[in-house]
């Protein structure tokens, strides 16, 4: 995407749009709003946006401004969807949400290259602290934004910081980390709450306190993904490939419970495998299209990437 210094109307509309395509990636456990980024070509213009922040205030928050509010409106549309499908068919969702994760990985382990010893050492240790985290004791009241000690602010910040790896980093989901951790639902139910005008200022509160953990978070993985990626792609590539692979026992482990009686088990199992197979393909043809369009800007002699052209805009 272009970055131009005069924004029409009609290019700010469009930047709302795709925000709200990221916002719906940022709120779905196994999808992957950098990827989204990526795909709509405005991956590095954000991310060094973000990172030009200080530098660049007035520039660089209004050119962010429309991708905020696109993505804002569209998590807050999907919070009581997302809370009633967790309710009544929870193991359908997971797995649809685990197919999207799986379906992503290819072109991750395409990048990742050959394995070596060492390459495989930073897949099992990736692997072992993703299994790991499940095993970490939630708190009590962390189902539905109930008001908390001051300890579990502090952790939900933590948690903001390190979700902020799913738009920073393609193939990770935000979304996945904080069901893994236990704060999936807490931050769904504040953000339900505050849309029925519920416990407004604990929900406000919850928000904020994520919100600050996904921010710092954005601006400190921008920084390393930049170092990781320049001198150590391939390690990093393969942690990302054991932290996913680790990332499905822990979702399925972190479950109360998968089964309902909504509807008949056999019904059950069947709508599960089928939503498995339809998070597969989608996010395996989604990243496919987004190869493709790589390849073809690759290809092209006589453009510049736009994508490119944000990124001079932005590292001024």
């Amino acid at each position: 995407m272009e970055n131009t210094d005069k924004t029409t109307p009609k290019i700010f509309f469009l930047n709302v749009l795709k925000g709200g395509l990221i916002g719906v990636a940022l709120i779905t456990p196994g999808f992957s709003g950098g990827t989204v980024a990526v795909v709509l070509g405005i991956y590095y213009g954000l991310v060094s946006a973000v990172a030009g922040l200080l530098k660049n205030f007035k520039k660089n928050f209004l050119f962010l401004l429309p991708f905020a509010i696109g993505m804002v409106v569209a998590v807050a549309a999907l919070i009581i969807p997302m809370r009633l499908a967790f309710e009544y068919i929870p193991l359908p969702i997971i797995c649809l949400f685990v197919g999207l994760m799986l379906g992503g990985m290819p072109p991750i382990a395409k990048e990742a290259g050959k394995p070596t010893p060492l390459l495989i050492l930073a897949f099992v240790l990736a692997c072992a602290f993703a299994v790991g985290i499940c095993f970490i004791p939630v708190p009590e009241g962390m189902e539905a934004g109930e008001q908390a000690n001051v300890g579990v602010y502090f952790a939900l910040a933590g948690v903001g910081l390190i979700a902020a790896c799913g738009f920073v980093v393609p193939g990770i989901s935000g979304s996945m980390i904080m069901m893994i951790f236990g704060f999936y639902y807490y931050v769904l139910g504040a953000g339900e709450n505050l849309l029925k005008f519920n416990n407004v200022g604990n929900s406000l509160l919850i928000l904020f306190v994520f919100t600050i953990g996904v921010i710092a978070g954005f601006l400190l993985i921008s920084f390393l993904m930049k170092i990781f990626i320049t001198r150590y792609k391939r390690g990093t590539y393969y942690a990302i490939l054991g932290f996913l692979v680790g990332s499905v026992f822990s979702i399925y482990y972190k479950q109360d419970t998968l089964i309902t009686d909504i509807m008949p088990l056999p019904a059950f199992i069947v709508l599960s495998v089928l939503l498995f197979a339809v998070g597969f393909a989608a996010s395996f043809i989604f990243c496919k299209l987004t190869e493709r369009k790589r390849e073809d800007k690759n290809s092209s002699q006589t453009e510049q990437p736009s994508e490119n052209t944000a990124d001079e805009r932005h590292d001024a």
